[in-house]
């Protein structure tokens, strides 16, 4: 019988390297399907680019990835510190992704804005290889430079993103019938402080402690009668303080 070139190639280096002939065939890559579901699993949010300053809030929109599956084609979209954007992209391989150009909304923004937009959108099409360990992504180019994301809750495509701060103590209010305490919230610094009855799932209130949160905010479709329409998770805590009585 006449062996196959690859497997006499590999029985030789086996004997030669006194080596088994499973280390020779070694071990099976990862499916471009696990890959595929890993990057629709979540949004992800830039985090660090090397030289750059990453808008988070204060700064300028946060930067997010949202990778799905559209007609049986791949499709990135999100915003890229300014505009919304949208491109197709496959996964070629384990650890292989191409990103091909991005359309754009064609909202004006400040110049430094637009410049940091301009050089992501175009640092994604140089995208040629990621890799995710829980929950973290790193995507490497072409020319070497590393972006790295953080995995964030995917919500309904609806969700609005919104940047809250938190009161540190829980005040009395009645919610119908009932007593209890609310937390005190409000969108501007300079704004009065507002009750919100309801819950921020994902949050862990603690007394004593002022927060900034940047919050998902999603339409509740036909609530109960003594619910809120409106639906809070937890995005991100952007920044908290102890506050000193």
């Amino acid at each position: 019988m006449t062996l196959p070139c690859s497997l006499i190639r590999c029985l030789s280096l086996a004997a030669a390297a006194g080596l088994t002939l499973a280390a020779c065939a070694g071990t099976p890559p990862q499916s471009t399907a696990d890959n595929d579901a890993a990057l629709t699993a979540s949004r992800w949010e830039l985090t660090r680019w090397t030289g750059h300053t990453i808008p988070h809030g204060d700064n300028g929109e946060p930067v997010i990835l949202n990778f799905a599956q559209e007609n049986g084609k791949g499709r990135v979209s999100g915003r890229a510190g300014c505009n919304q954007f949208s491109a197709p992209y496959s996964v070629r391989g384990p650890g292989q992704l191409t990103i091909v150009q991005a359309v754009t909304t064609r909202m004006a923004c400040p110049g430094p804005a637009m410049q940091f937009e301009a050089d992501f959108l175009d640092k994604l099409q140089a995208v040629n290889q990621y890799k995710i360990d829980g929950q973290q992504m790193e995507m490497k180019t072409l020319d070497g430079q590393t972006l790295s994301f953080h995995a964030r809750e995917k919500p309904g495509a609806a969700a609005k993103i919104k940047f809250i701060y938190v009161a540190s103590e829980k005040v009395p209010c009645s919610a119908g019938v009932m007593r209890t305490t609310c937390l005190q919230i409000r969108e501007r610094k300079e704004d009065p402080w507002q009750l919100w009855y309801g819950n921020i799932q994902g949050f862990n209130f603690e007394p004593g402690i002022a927060y900034r949160l940047r919050i998902l905010e999603e339409q509740v479709a036909n609530p109960p009668a003594d619910a809120s329409a409106i639906k809070w998770t937890l995005d991100m805590v952007v920044e908290q303080e102890v506050v000193k009585k």
